[in-house]
């Protein structure tokens, strides 16, 4: 790679609440980029302005203000969505919470509907990539073309699929997805340090993850991660915003119908929790926040205590703890082996998150100074790890589930039912790996044979994430089992899957189509891509 072209990829930490974007200067150091405002982080959030047929996106702060006078006009945080199905149980629960609505996709995704567009989470997603694409093109003063962009460790295959086709909407080109808690460790400095062993946590707005990780003369090593997707400071939200929204019940008014009390009491409800992350007393006053039966308007002002806060998401904090049991399960290492416990993620300021963690594991945690940033510098290294511009350091990351096998049973009926799954990749597996089963016809002159993959490892399909189903064609004529197909798995280092068939007697490659996704398809990127251009104009 040429000097001139090393600044043309930033490291991107995209968050469910706020996101940020980092570079490497010319001197090694790490560099925060700032937004227009002046901050070093941007909300995750994109509002939408204009008439029908006009419609422009503001994203960032501008998306925040607008939240407030017109908060049914703004998407906040769509990356809770992507990968998911408009269904699953998770979005369901979060659903009636958010002031714009979510739909199902023609697949089942989940989409957004606001302002009478249906939007895919894919798209907000890719409008605020592009918001930080464009403050690195600021900067440095050249066009952005790439990026490695960080995922939680516990996102699925098809999540992370979802955060590539967002970076493609956005005009960039991944370098690689590399894991949350391992981008804060290299943006922590773990990989200069001398040999020592990590439990990094990160808790964020809307996720959760830990990994453990081996430091070994350069070797930067994931041992297992585990995780919860859903789980994050807007659920800590959720339940302040709950117990201020009864106070004014009680008071003749409701908040539930009114999106703009919603909103003011979801903002007031974050400040109080970071309020009350370093003071032992917060004041709310919110003056005319609803109306009563009658008209009168209904004020809520109160002193909220932080014992009050820890016991309201007790049952949230007490989530923590599973994921961090079964990392260090996966990893078959018990806690006192480890050297360090690293918090990272704007929740772990939260006294009461600290003191769970340290139960956890035993000991007192190590406070990263900077856990809004340390996740984006992190990238920006991993960007000039990849390019040559940090030498002596190999890293080394696991898959988090495991990746299988199910025949369908009907070869002539593509949908029908799948047979047992046979699990071709185990979780914990170093990425990229690739392994191979061999498939044989079950009937005389059986032409084609179908196939699905799925991400997890139990025997039974439905309790698995279904990523494709797929068929090979133009087998040759021949009696039962004499067919056979080598398939082949490869799982890359993004954590994304690509799947290849092969005729295993003659080495020719029959027709292989895919007969259902999940996800988007090329034609549903492209009319997306119009789309977004259109919103930017």
């Amino acid at each position: 790679m040429s000097p001139g072209s090393q600044t043309r990829a930033v490291g991107i930490d995209f968050g469910t609440s706020n996101s940020a974007v980092a570079v490497l200067d010319r001197d090694g150091r790490p560099r925060i980029l700032t937004t227009p405002e002046g901050a070093t982080t941007m909300p995750s959030m994109v509002g939408f302005v204009g008439e029908p047929g006009r419609v422009r996106a503001v994203v960032g702060e501008r998306a925040r203000a607008l939240a407030l006078s017109q908060p049914d006009a703004v998407v906040f945080g769509a990356k809770r969505l992507l990968g998911r199905r408009a269904d699953d149980p998770d979005v369901q629960k979060w659903a009636p919470t958010l002031p714009f609505r979510i739909v199902p996709a023609p697949n089942g995704d989940a989409w957004i509907e606001v302002r009478g567009l249906t939007v895919a989470p894919q798209v907000i997603a890719a409008l605020i990539l592009g918001e930080l694409k464009a403050t690195a093109e600021r900067y440095l003063r050249e066009p952005v073309t790439g990026a490695v962009i960080t995922v939680p460790a516990w996102f699925d295959a098809v999540q992370r699929q979802a955060i590539k086709d967002a970076a493609e909407l956005a005009g960039l080109t991944v370098r690689r997805l590399i894991s949350e808690p391992t981008a804060a460790a290299l943006g922590h400095g773990a990989h200069r340090g001398v040999s020592r062993r990590y439990a990094v946590c990160d808790l964020g707005g809307g996720t959760f993850d830990v990994s453990l990780c081996d430091v070994t003369d350069g070797l930067f090593e994931v041992l297992a991660t585990a995780g919860d997707s859903m789980l994050g400071g807007d659920d800590i939200d959720r339940v302040v915003v709950e117990q201020l929204a009864a106070v004014v019940r009680g008071a003749g008014g409701h908040v539930a119908g009114d999106p703009g009390a919603m909103m003011r009491l979801r903002h007031e409800a974050q400040r109080v929790k970071h309020v009350l992350s370093d003071t032992a007393m917060a004041d709310v006053s919110l003056p005319r926040l609803v109306h009563a039966a009658g008209g009168a308007p209904v004020d809520l002002a109160r002193l909220v205590r932080r014992d009050e806060l820890e016991l309201w998401s007790a049952p949230v904090i007490r989530r923590l703890e599973a994921p961090c049991h079964a990392a260090l399960t996966r990893a078959g290492i018990r806690r006192e082996e480890l050297d360090e416990v690293l918090l990272v993620g704007g929740m772990t300021r939260m006294p009461a998150v600290r003191r769970r963690i340290a139960q956890v594991f035993g000991r007192e945690p190590t406070v990263i100074p900077n856990p809004d940033e340390v996740v984006a510098v992190g990238a920006a290294i991993e960007v000039a790890r990849l390019e040559g511009r940090i030498d002596g350091v190999l890293l080394l990351d696991v898959t988090a589930r495991g990746l299988a096998v199910s025949l369908i049973e009907d070869a002539e009926r593509p949908r029908g039912i799948d047979g047992k799954c046979d699990v071709v990749i185990p979780p914990g597996s170093v990425v990229p790996t690739r392994e191979h089963r061999v498939l044989a016809t079950s009937r005389d002159h059986q032409r084609r044979l179908a196939f699905a993959v799925w991400e997890g490892e139990s025997e039974v399909p439905a309790q698995n994430r279904l990523l494709a189903r797929f068929q090979v064609d133009e087998l040759p004529d021949a009696p039962a089992a004499e067919v056979l197909v080598l398939l082949e798995l490869t799982l890359d280092v993004d954590g994304t899957c690509r799947v290849t068939t092969s005729e295993l007697v003659s080495g020719e490659r029959p027709p292989l189509q895919v007969i259902e996704q999940a996800g988007l398809g090329r034609a549903t990127l492209a009319d997306l891509g119009r789309a977004i251009a259109e919103w930017r104009a």
